[in-house]
């Protein structure tokens, strides 16, 4: 496919400006576009007079064919925590009708958390999705009428916000303010590593809150720990997590004392991990009388949460440049022609500058010596319930109980216990998860 960078549109989009048209995006092509909005790639290219879908102009605009309801520009929204559709259709400022037709549903429950909404604005406001700025009703309706109307045209707020009476605003419902600008709008809630996957980090801030009440995903418990005035939580997704819908409950109180409950629904994806070769290795070191005390072992070392976040910013790759990975985070292995029914739960780092093991970020050592299938062994406690581990060195220079700050030397790659060759295994564990460690050099959390 040939990219070029222009601002010139196709001629359909000139002949039928009423239709919805799609701005080309850098990395967009005729099939990716097609699958975005639900429509074969020959309707897309017949709407719009393209002959040879290898050439497509950035910022070019193409009609969507089928879309019916809307006018304008095209842009995708990602669901964030807390959003229902309504609010969806009062930032975009789509009537919601238009919004359910636009996104071929029919019901609320499509609307969660990882997916990506399609909305329609003018073509005169492109970029200006959140348009007003958003208020909060927490208490009685008189209250709200008290404290926003007053300073707003009682008609104009209920028009900006598809409602017909004062009745109908709803206590803990999210309201647009047309009278104030989207810059004066606050999010109180962060949610990263959206849509949720397989072996990934995500986390969620709440940016005002005095206590965290209950927060899980399905049956599993999210900690929230306070970081100076925020609350943070962080953890994982296992890589053998069945994809699919699941519900996510928080309740938190405010800095006024108000509950707020959400409830959602948020989509597991799946990580799209490839089959690793067969590997050969002592059957011994199969056996479930030996794996499982160590597996025991490193669940006791890193199940426990400090409250203190001992590393700041960016984890850094723990061995020297250049760097080489043998192996990546959740390939699905199979040992001695055994079943594919286990993953990678670490990157596996070549010998390709020197033998150098160092510390990606800081921590205090929880783990200092030998195990049977992970060799000489480092664990390093980072805080808030995430763990770095360390395996199959030849040597370790740290003990436990030792701070160790982010590039300290720790130890040397080896070849010790179930090894196929001298290599680190750099294994990163999010409150009892392990992760893939790669999205740490990439991403700060929380």
């Amino acid at each position: 496919m040939t990219l070029s960078f222009s601002n010139s549109n196709v001629s359909a989009q000139e002949e039928t400006p009423n239709l919805p048209v799609y701005i080309v995006q850098p990395g967009d092509s005729i099939n990716l576009i097609a699958l975005k909005f639900n429509v074969s790639a020959e309707d897309l290219m017949l709407a719009n007079g393209i002959s040879d879908p290898n050439f497509l102009q950035v910022n070019a605009q193409l009609i969507i064919p089928g879309i019916s309801g809307a006018s304008g520009v095209l842009a995708f929204h990602p669901v964030q925590l807390g959003e229902t559709a309504l609010s969806i259709s009062r930032k975009s400022n789509l009537n919601i009708e238009s919004l359910y037709k636009i996104n071929r549903i029919t019901s609320p429950s499509e609307f969660y958390l990882g997916s990506n909404i399609i909305y329609s604005q003018p073509k005169d406001s492109i970029g200006n999705f959140n348009e007003g700025s958003f208020i909060t009703q927490i208490n009685n309706q008189n209250e709200i009428e008290a404290s926003i109307i007053n300073q707003t045209n009682k008609w104009a707020l209920l028009q900006r916000n598809q409602l017909e009476y004062s009745w109908q605003f709803l206590s803990g419902d999210l309201y647009i303010d047309p009278n104030k600008n989207s810059d004066q709008s606050q999010t109180n809630i962060e949610f990263n590593g959206l849509p949720l996957t397989q072996g990934k980090t995500a986390s969620i801030k709440i940016l005002s809150a005095q206590e965290v009440i209950v927060a899980r995903i399905n049956d599993y418990q999210l900690n929230f720990e306070k970081i100076n005035d925020q609350f943070a939580a962080i953890f994982g997704i296992h890589a053998f997590h069945q994809p699919g819908l699941y519900p996510i409950h928080i309740e938190y109180l405010d800095q006024k004392n108000n509950k707020i409950t959400i409830d959602q629904f948020i989509i597991i994806q799946s990580g799209f991990y490839v089959s690793d070769p067969a590997l050969y290795v002592d059957p011994s070191t199969l056996d479930p009388a030996i794996t499982e005390p160590e597996e025991d072992i490193l669940r006791e070392l890193t199940s426990g949460i400090t409250t203190t976040k001992y590393w700041d910013g960016l984890f850094v790759p723990p061995v020297d440049e250049p760097i080489c990975i043998k192996s990546w985070f959740g390939n699905r292995r199979s040992y001695n022609d055994g079943p594919f029914d286990k993953y990678h739960t670490g990157v596996d780092y070549g010998v390709c500058a020197n033998l150098n093991v160092y510390a990606p970020a800081a921590g205090i050592v929880v783990f200092s010596g030998p195990l049977t299938i992970r060799g000489n062994a480092t664990i390093i406690d980072h805080g808030l319930g995430v763990y770095s581990g360390f395996w199959h060195q030849e040597s370790t220079n740290v003990k436990v109980g030792d701070f160790v700050e982010q590039k300290q030397l720790i130890g040397t790659i080896g070849n010790t216990g179930r090894s196929t060759g001298p290599h680190l295994h750099w294994e990163l564990i999010t409150n009892g998860i392990q992760v893939n460690p790669l999205d740490w050099l990439i991403t700060q959390y929380p």
